[in-house]
């Protein structure tokens, strides 16, 4: 994908998440603005890496179940975290989401 098209999804993706976390969130005007470049960061990596991302999914068995316990300790978290404040679960997944697309990119650079 061509790189400003990679950015101009990015940036749509940054908006359409934070717009829709402001849109049902009245407190932590901050934590809200803080999502925009958290989003149109893992945007923009995931898109960059996509076909890593998606060859990482279809490993072994001992590496989906890895994944399925990372999946539900994110979800758990994640949950926690909506209960507490959507702008601090929404937070809390793009956190995670840049913590997976940031290995995915260093295997990629292997």
């Amino acid at each position: 994908m061509r790189r400003a098209l990679r950015y101009a999804v990015s940036l749509f993706v940054g908006l359409l998440v934070t717009a829709s976390v402001a849109e049902f969130s009245a407190t932590d005007h901050l934590l809200t603005i803080s999502l925009f470049p958290l989003y149109v960061a893992v945007s923009s990596m995931m898109i960059a890496h996509r076909r890593t991302l998606i060859s990482l999914s279809r490993d072994a068995a001992p590496a989906r179940k890895r994944q399925a316990i990372v999946g539900g300790v994110g979800a758990l978290t994640g949950g926690n975290l909506l209960q507490t404040s959507i702008p601090a679960g929404a937070a809390g997944f793009g956190l995670m989401f840049l913590g997976m697309v940031t290995v995915i990119a260093d295997v990629n650079d292997l």
